[in-house]
C-alpha cells in the first residue's frame, strides 16, 4: 500500500468511527485547508469550510448517511474511490444557504447512484477530491433528494 492509499483509509476509519462528530473531526484532520471539491468539468465546489458545513447539513437531515465503497485503488498520485451513499432522509435539509429553501424530511430511504472520485493529496492530508463520471458531485448527490440545484 502507499502512503495516498494509507491516508485514505485512515480518513475513512476516523470519519466513520462515530457518525456525524467523526465526519466532521476526520475533515479537520485530514483535509488541507486549502482543499476544493471539483466537479467533472474542474469547477470549483466547496472549499474546506463549505465541505464541512455539508457535511453538518448531511448528517442533520441524513443522521444514518454513510459511504459505501465498492473499490479503492491508488493511480500514481491519486487514491481512486468508487461509492455510493445511502441514508434516511429523516431530517429537514436546510439549503437556505443555497438559496434553496428548507427540503422538509420525506422519510424516504435513499440510495446514491454509484460515482468515481479521484482524491489527490500534499503530504499526509488530502487536498482535493474530484468527481469523475456524471454520478459524482454536489448535483448529481441533491438530485437523488429529488432537489435540482439552481442554475450556475
Amino acid at each position: 500500500m502507499g502512503k495516498n492509499l494509507d491516508t485514505y483509509n485512515a480518513y475513512y476509519k476516523a470519519a466513520n468511527a462515530d457518525r456525524s462528530s467523526s465526519s466532521i473531526e476526520a475533515v479537520e484532520k485530514y483535509y488541507s485547508d486549502d482543499f476544493q471539491s471539483f466537479d467533472i468539468d474542474g469547477n470549483v465546489q466547496m472549499n474546506k469550510e463549505s465541505y464541512m458545513g455539508f457535511v453538518k447539513l448531511l448528517y442533520a437531515s441524513l443522521p444514518d448517511i454513510k459511504a459505501v465503497l465498492s473499490d479503492v485503488h491508488e493511480e500514481g498520485d491519486s487514491v481512486i474511490v468508487r461509492s455510493h451513499f445511502e441514508g434516511t432522509h429523516s431530517g429537514d435539509l436546510d439549503l437556505s444557504a443555497m438559496g434553496m429553501g428548507v427540503i422538509p424530511a420525506s422519510g424516504k430511504k435513499v440510495n446514491w447512484p454509484e460515482a468515481r472520485t479521484e482524491w489527490k493529496f500534499t503530504g499526509d492530508q488530502i487536498a482535493s477530491i474530484r468527481a469523475m463520471d456524471d454520478a459524482g458531485g454536489v448535483g448529481p448527490f441533491l438530485a437523488a433528494l429529488g432537489v435540482n440545484p439552481p442554475a450556475a
